[in-house]
């Protein structure tokens, strides 16, 4: 077996157990607007589920606790969100102060490229641009003891003096650990790898 397909069914297993210890929990938070869980009123329903031994054994094998995981990808929704969100009357550097709080060292000099992209820029100022991105949808692609990579899909809506637009992209956002916390270390398209 290779290294890549060790690492594979590696990470396979250890998403399976991620899955079974959080059994079925959303990765995004519940917001007021979002449905309940169950509109029925069976006693079974409103009953506090506590975690099977399988579960538990399980996610001791994860390199994170899944709380851990959980903090992460609620990282990588709020980084992709500020990342795709900006506006022709903001300044570069106010992108940036959104984005560095959340961003590792290595990860600077790259938003500050796409920061300061002057084609970009005057394309957005032109037609008086502005985006804001919502994250619909969060999932574990890969973990290791060093880093986790979320997909995170988002939706991006642009106004403009032509109009607005709607578009959906998926995102791979590479985390790694940070003291008790996470800091960003690249985010990608989901297609262009990450992984």
């Amino acid at each position: 077996m290779t290294s890549r397909a060790a690492r594979a069914g590696r990470a396979a297993a250890l998403l399976a157990a991620a899955g079974l210890a959080c059994g079925g929990c959303s990765l995004l938070p519940r917001t007021a607007a979002s449905p309940p869980a169950s509109t029925s009123a069976h006693p079974a329903a409103t009953a506090s589920r506590q975690p099977s031994a399988a579960a538990t054994s399980l996610a001791s094998l994860l390199p994170f606790p899944p709380a851990r995981l959980q903090a992460a990808a609620s990282l990588a929704g709020r980084f992709t969100a500020a990342w795709d969100s900006w506006s022709w009357q903001q300044s570069p550097a106010a992108w940036l102060a959104r984005l560095r709080s959340m961003a590792a060292t290595s990860l600077e000099s790259a938003l500050a490229q796409a920061a300061g992209d002057r084609g970009v820029l005057a394309q957005r100022a032109a037609a008086h641009q502005a985006a804001v991105a919502t994250v619909t949808a969060l999932a574990i692609r890969d973990l290791t003891p060093g880093s986790v990579t979320v997909t995170v899909t988002a939706t991006q809506v642009i106004t403009g003096s032509s109009g607005t637009s709607r578009s959906t992209a998926g995102w791979a956002v590479t985390l790694t650990p940070a003291g008790a916390g996470w800091l960003v270390w690249d985010i990608e398209l989901a297609a262009a790898g990450n992984s």
